[in-house]
């Protein structure tokens, strides 16, 4: 147990979703770069399968696309580009549209559209277009060492390490610590920054 201070920095979970991917998305197609009913194979391809070519980006962001939870992680796999085909092999287990299940692949996947469109990694992009602009300089992903005194720990791993710093969500830390569903590091301080925005003037 630790005292938590006012600049305490937290493992946001999936509040990456809100904060940095589906905000992400939201800029692009404000900019027109993407349309929220257009199909995601229009932007990634290789998605375009299994069942999967009909899904859209407004399903992917609203958990109505029919893909199941999570990535299996029963199997052994590491890296980005192995969730990147896991990801693109997936089937729907619901009819696209039919069924809300809230997926973490969806917005595993929505982080690669941004990416895909943008040509910038989701970390880069966010930072760039969301966090630098607000004056959220305490949010990131794959937080600096110099800031892991400042991390508030979360749990023990599967290996008995204490959790500091490294993001909690075994999918994501398996991705590297960036993901579109999970990653991000932030204060509520910087958290109000973003709410206040959203809000508007």
């Amino acid at each position: 147990q630790e005292r938590m201070t006012l600049d305490t920095i937290f493992d946001l979970a999936s509040l990456t979703k809100v904060i940095a991917t589906s905000t992400s998305v939201m800029r692009l197609v404000e900019l027109g770069q993407v349309r929220l009913n257009d199909p995601v194979s229009k932007y990634i391809p290789e998605f375009g399968k299994n069942g999967k070519e009909e899904i859209t980006v407004r399903q992917l962001l609203t958990h109505y696309s029919g893909l199941r939870e999570d990535l299996d992680l029963k199997e052994k796999w590491v890296g980005k580009d192995t969730a990147f085909r896991m990801a693109m092999d997936e089937k729907p287990v619901n009819p696209p549209g039919m069924r809300f299940v809230y997926s973490d692949i969806n917005y595993i996947v929505l982080g690669f559209l941004v990416e895909r469109v943008s040509g910038m990694p989701l970390e880069k992009y966010a930072e760039a277009h969301i966090f630098e602009p607000l004056g959220m300089k305490d949010t990131h992903f794959q937080p600096p060492i110099d800031l892991h005194t400042r991390i508030a720990p979360t749990e023990y791993d599967e290996r008995g390490i204490m959790l500091r710093g490294v993001v909690h969500d075994p999918t994501a830390r398996r991705m590297g610590g960036v993901a579109g569903h999970a990653g991000l590091f932030s204060t509520a301080d910087d958290l109000a920054k973003f709410a206040q925005d959203m809000l508007g003037p």
